[in-house]
């Protein structure tokens, strides 16, 4: 009934040449509305099956006029359908890589590793398939797979407050601070996400990464406490935590804030490791024995021997 711009071919009018008309366009007062949704026809033979999907899109604008709900709701609707075409599954970016802790005098060496091959980021070559991307961008342009697609960019590495920070915390700079970042070297170094503000009902960007663009590292020497005040040195048999993520990047199209096209969402960080969810990693500086080295908490001693 109220198709506004959807209907350009005019199929709904039989062809015949309409303005958008939309529900503020004919002044219809506000109102309850109530829907009848069905499907079909189809026919079911005897053991025969058929699965009918509905979906129920709302959204509802606190600022503009009324058919600022409208434009809401179909960016709400756009998601719906991007987790329908992909059957419910959530695009996932790269798995968390694991880290093993290296303790040595107020210090710690934090070495990222990427060895599982259950893992999407096997070996550092994370690439993800978004169906949520059109087909087409803004200049009618058909896109490729490659184009619709999140690849392995970098990985960030944060100190917690405590070991009860969870991933959903880290941005959050009382609970969690980023302490290293580093990525592919290439072109891409600030990586921008817009997100709808539903009270402002606008797209507001998010620096996610401000990149190095000076290659993917695997090891980190920790000589500094984020959290300290004053002398921030690391303090021998103190117990410090760290979460070590990665993030997927792709941007089919610049963002255009005004016209809503393009790469809105350039940033894919971690949902979980490669085995379970996002974990939480410890170390505590201490000195070294004498007559001995500390590796990762484990004491190797030597002793001469003369023949």
């Amino acid at each position: 009934m109220f198709p506004g711009d959807t209907d350009p071919n005019q199929w709904g009018t039989g062809g015949t040449p309409v303005e958008p008309w939309t529900e503020q366009t004919a002044g219809n007062p506000s109102a309850d509305r109530r829907f009848i949704q069905a499907a079909g026809p189809f026919t079911l033979e005897p053991g025969d099956y058929n699965n009918i999907t509905m979906g129920v899109v709302w959204a509802r604008a606190t600022a503009g006029d009324p058919f600022a709900s409208v434009e809401l709701m179909r960016i709400a609707d756009d998601k719906a359908q991007a987790l329908f075409d992909n059957c419910f599954e959530i695009v996932s970016g790269p798995d968390a890589p694991d880290v093993s802790v290296q303790e040595l005098d107020k210090e710690l060496i934090l070495y990222l590793t990427n060895d599982n091959p259950i893992s999407n980021n096997f070996q550092e070559k994370y690439i993800k398939f978004d169906p949520g991307t059109p087909e087409y961008n803004s200049s009618n342009d058909l896109l490729d797979s490659t184009d619709r697609s999140y690849v392995f960019q970098g990985y960030q590495i944060y100190q917690l407050r405590d070991n009860e920070v969870g991933p959903d915390e880290l941005d959050d700079v009382e609970a969690a601070r980023l302490i290293y970042q580093c990525d592919v070297q290439d072109e891409v170094d600030l990586i921008i996400n817009f997100d709808q503000d539903p009270d402002m009902g606008l797209p507001v960007p998010s620096l996610m990464v401000n990149g190095e663009n000076e290659g993917i590292r695997h090891s980190f020497q920790v000589q500094n406490d984020a959290f300290a005040q004053g002398d921030n040195r690391l303090i021998n048999y103190k117990t410090y935590y760290f979460m070590a993520i990665a993030y997927g990047y792709n941007q089919y199209e610049p963002y255009d804030p005004v016209l809503l096209t393009g790469q809105s969402k350039q940033y894919l960080a971690s949902r979980k490791a490669a085995v379970g969810s996002i974990r939480t990693y410890s170390g505590s500086p201490a000195p070294a024995r004498d007559g001995s080295w500390g590796y990762g908490g484990v004491c190797l001693l030597w002793r001469r021997c003369d023949r």
